[in-house]
């Protein structure tokens, strides 16, 4: 994200990889279960960038339409995809053009994709004041914001976009960046960022400010924007410092569900972090990863909460998703069973036998 600024196109960086990893995995699952249910959904990339990097790996919006098409190819498809790349540098609108039409010469009947160049908050707003006259709602959506910086998506902006059922967005809050520019002269900018002044009191803090920072963003995307779930995960630049932090927001805890498990496919650790020091060699070392470890305590939080109850897999499901750092895996429950004595009192499927070690998906669990 630093270098590049001023480049049509730019080398590309390891936590940009990591940051398309996570896109792709959760645009895979995004597109499968709304194209199934939705007559019409849309994906906005706000700051699209030219398509394509110096050594020819893919841009975020080659990856969007391609994993779109991927999962158009499934016969419960109904949904028509329209895609929006929005980018206000000319010299990239075109690049970004260009990169498309060689890319996808044709598209599926029900994919289509419009380049606009123009700025991000003006074009929504646009968009936005267009949906309101005619009286229509904005079709299900993914808004994927990734700016070089901190302006032209103001929280007023964000509170509008969620407004709209299901409608989801990932945001690149460049947390190191705002840090080093918590001056005055930047005060208007920054009160339209986090829809508050409030951040003004964090320039007391010692040292780095950056965890008051990204707490106030998360909170005010919650508590203004109407988002009943976030998620953040870190990139590190290769100092180790932090560069920013991706931030997904949405009303419905199937969307954090996804977006966690996206997350984790590039930290295995649960630590929703990614480091260019370590670079690709993270994702090897965490093949070795012991899971028991992580499942161990995901185990202990699920035995702490439903202990005494009797529930099904949706609500043990939805707590570790909703309450705890973990991704849910039947495994969790599977620990229990194997390791704290006499925890389950009896798991129950219904019209048929269970075999001990399996926890299918109708089944109800007894916690003595």
């Amino acid at each position: 994200m630093s270098s590049g600024i001023d480049e049509v196109v730019w080398d590309i960086e390891e936590h940009t990889k990591a940051k398309h990893e996570i896109l792709q995995h959760y645009l895979g699952g995004w597109f499968n279960i709304l194209a199934s249910v939705s007559g019409r959904i849309v994906y906005i990339d706000g700051f699209a960038g030219p398509g394509v990097y110096k050594g020819g790996e893919d841009g975020s919006p080659v990856i969007a339409l391609r994993t779109a098409i991927n999962h158009m190819l499934k016969p419960n498809t109904k949904s028509d995809i329209m895609f929006l790349f929005i980018e206000n540098d000319k010299r990239r609108e075109i690049k970004l053009k260009e990169v498309l039409e060689k890319e996808f010469p044709t598209l599926p009947e029900k994919v289509q994709y419009e380049v606009i160049g123009a700025d991000f908050e003006p074009t929504l707003r646009r968009i936005f004041h267009e949906l309101d006259e005619s009286g229509k709602k904005l079709a299900p959506t993914f808004a994927f914001i990734d700016p070089f910086g901190f302006s032209d998506f103001s929280m007023d902006l964000m509170k509008k976009l969620v407004s709209y059922d299901r409608c989801e967005v990932l945001i690149t809050f460049m947390a190191g960046f705002v840090h080093r520019f918590l001056d005055p002269l930047r005060e208007p900018l920054l009160d339209s960022l986090f829809g508050t002044p409030v951040w003004r009191d964090i320039r007391k803090v010692e040292g780095t400010k950056i965890p008051e920072l990204l707490n106030l963003y998360e909170k005010q995307l919650k508590e203004v924007c109407g988002a009943n779930f976030t998620r953040s995960f870190e990139m590190k630049g290769e100092y180790n410092q932090v560069i920013y932090y991706m931030i997904f927001a949405t009303k419905h805890w199937l969307g954090l569900k996804l977006m966690k498990d996206s997350m984790w496919s590039v930290d295995r650790r649960g630590q929703y972090s990614f480091s260019d020091r370590i670079g690709s060699a993270q994702k090897f070392l965490m093949d070795f990863q012991d899971e028991p470890d992580w499942i161990r305590k995901a185990a202990i939080r699920v035995h702490e909460q439903f202990r005494g109850k009797t529930v099904n897999i949706v609500e043990i499901d939805k707590f570790v998703i909703t309450e705890t750092e973990f991704v849910f895996r039947k495994s969790i429950l599977g620990y229990i069973e194997d390791n704290f004595k006499d925890a389950i009192v009896e798991v129950k499927v219904p019209g048929r036998l269970r075999r001990k070690g399996s926890f299918p998906d109708d089944a109800t669990i007894q916690f003595r």
